[in-house]
């Protein structure tokens, strides 16, 4: 365990020792808990747990899974944008990746605001909160300092157009105190899943043309480009299904791909529309790595809450602090399908007079099984929630109609003082008449033994984030995860995580996340190959800005 320890914590290899961070894991289900027909199902889920031969396999949303007849892998080959404005110090937690003195997403790394008024989740700022990073630049306006985070558009000497290009290389490597476990999987900690392996988790290209906050009409897209691990961990399904192997560097998503209106109607911000996938707007922590303050992602935002949507956002402007959404989707992280009811996403942010509070709160509403049963293969990905009742494969499902599920999420932020910052949440989940989920869940998605039933799960969370100095920021986040019924993770139990970490930002291009995290169950053993009730993991990433 030392060895890897050592090694975890080179930030040169952290950077481009991708090689080593390829791994399988091959499992096999365990046929006498299975269906004949289920049996022969090894599929994956972005978030699936699975465990040893022999021993009852149950799924959770990180747990890939792979044919154990399949060929060994070959060896391995090294937010919605916000109201412009200028960039801050390079240091600072609140660091945009816009470049100097240019429209951008000018909160795209600021990791304590709501994902509804981050550029780096699915919402905008309020006005209040552009015009306070405004100003805070504008202390700076007579030399302004040339944004170092912003490589590549530097070198091309094109930081003042209006489309931007630029992103970030993220690697990782996470040790568990526990040893190697058989599927060498860390279950609940997200995308950074492999045990004691170097990942490549983000090779992430921005290309976009950010909306004017301004009186005039102006259109606006955005493209976001997710190669390396984490293309598993941020899965749409139907898209992109079969065309990479799974718990690989090798990988591809279009993570976010939209066109936007800005139209200066109804209020004296007016009214922005967007259309296309885009990440939602529920939650506090991203999917973006820079957005978030640590390197692992707790329950609430890996099992709990959707990643990326498709379909219609507007962002209504009411006052300089307060924004409102509405919108149409098809659902959690779904492609586009014919056969898909709509689902309602709504939600509003606040921003205090002061600026120290920042409130969001957001919600979604439908039906979210599929209208038809997934078929087996051995590539699924099962997106956490997704249920496969024996013997449906393919089948049509009856009761889809009336398996809505909804979903809502708040979140407060408080800035106690110059240094310090808190973050809270709250998540509440609801869904009715899920097919087969009355049985015991098992690794490829089937229930065994199950009857329709609902289910419900709940969430809180809570950061602290202190800024030691320019370049050091500590960051410790405590929560705990209700699966009621067992079909969130695989297991009807209580979930506690508490980790300990730092963004340490030697240069403003480059930051290093060292981070200690233990979770611990209350009543089953999902951890270690389903033998443990506690796992301790020690990780650290790398991401160099361009």
């Amino acid at each position: 365990m030392r060895r890897p320890l050592v090694q975890g914590v080179c930030v040169l290899s952290l950077l481009w020792g991708v090689g080593s961070g390829e791994s399988s894991a091959q499992v096999s289900a365990p046929v006498s808990n299975l269906p004949s027909s289920a049996a022969q199902r090894n599929q994956t889920s972005r978030a699936l747990f699975a465990f040893p031969p022999g021993t009852m396999n149950r799924p959770v949303r990180t747990a890939y899974f792979q044919d154990p007849s399949a060929p060994p892998p070959s060896p391995s080959i090294p937010q919605p944008s916000g109201t412009p404005v200028p960039s801050t110090s390079p240091y600072s937690l609140t660091e945009p990746l816009s470049p100097t003195g240019s429209p951008g997403p000018a909160n795209e790394t600021d990791v304590a605001l709501p994902r509804a008024e981050s550029a780096a989740g699915g919402g905008e700022p309020t006005e209040a909160e552009a015009a306070r990073l405004a100003a805070e630049e504008a202390k700076e306006e007579e030399a302004p300092p040339k944004d170092e985070t912003k490589l590549l558009m530097n070198f091309f000497n094109r930081a003042d157009k209006p489309v931007k290009v630029y992103g970030w290389i993220q690697n990782s490597f996470t040790g568990n105190t526990l040893g190697t476990p058989k599927n060498d999987l860390n279950f609940g900690v997200n995308p950074n899943f492999q045990a004691n392996r170097w990942m490549g988790n983000q090779y992430y290209l921005i290309i976009e043309n950010p909306l004017e906050q301004n009186d005039r009409i102006n259109f606006g897209f955005r493209v976001d480009n997710l190669f390396g691990n984490d293309w598993q961990f941020n899965h749409m399904r139907g898209l992109n299904e079969h065309s990479f192997r799974l718990n690989h560097f090798a990988g591809y998503d279009p993570a976010q791909f939209y066109a936007e209106v800005h139209l200066p109607f109804l209020t004296k911000g007016g009214i922005d529309i967007k259309g296309g996938r885009f990440y939602t707007i529920l939650g506090y922590e991203v999917v973006p790595a820079t957005g978030r303050p640590l390197l692992s992602v707790p329950y609430m935002f890996n099992y709990g809450q959707p990643f990326t949507h498709f379909g219609m956002l507007s962002t209504l402007h009411v006052t300089d602090r307060i924004n409102m959404y509405n919108g149409v989707v098809n659902g959690y992280d779904r492609w586009l399908n014919s056969n898909y009811n709509w689902n309602y996403i709504g939600g509003f942010t606040w921003t205090s007079k002061s600026g120290k509070s920042n409130f969001a709160v957001s919600y979604i509403f439908g039906p979210n099984q599929y209208p038809y049963f997934l078929n087996g293969s051995p590539q699924n990905i099962l997106i956490a929630g997704n249920t496969v009742p024996p013997h449906e494969d393919g089948r049509r499902n009856q009761s889809y109609g009336s398996n809505n599920r909804a979903s809502g999420t708040m979140v407060y932020s408080y800035k106690w003082t110059d240094k310090l910052t808190q973050v809270l949440e709250v998540d509440l989940s609801f869904e009715d008449n899920i097919p087969g989920s009355g049985g015991v869940p098992q690794s490829n998605g089937t229930f065994v033994g199950g009857t329709d039933r609902d289910d419900s799960w709940q969430a809180f969370g809570n950061w602290f984030l202190y800024a030691f100095g320019d370049k050091l920021t500590g960051v410790w986040r405590s929560e705990v995860f209700r699966d009621n019924g067992g079909q969130r993770t695989g297991f009807r139990d209580n979930f506690y995580e508490m980790t300990l970490g730092l963004i340490y930002k030697p240069k403003p291009w480059l930051w290093v996340r060292p981070e200690a995290r233990y979770d611990w169950s209350q009543f089953t053993t999902p951890y270690f190959d389903g033998t443990k009730k506690s796992q301790f993991t020690i990780a650290v990433d790398a991401i160099l800005l361009f």
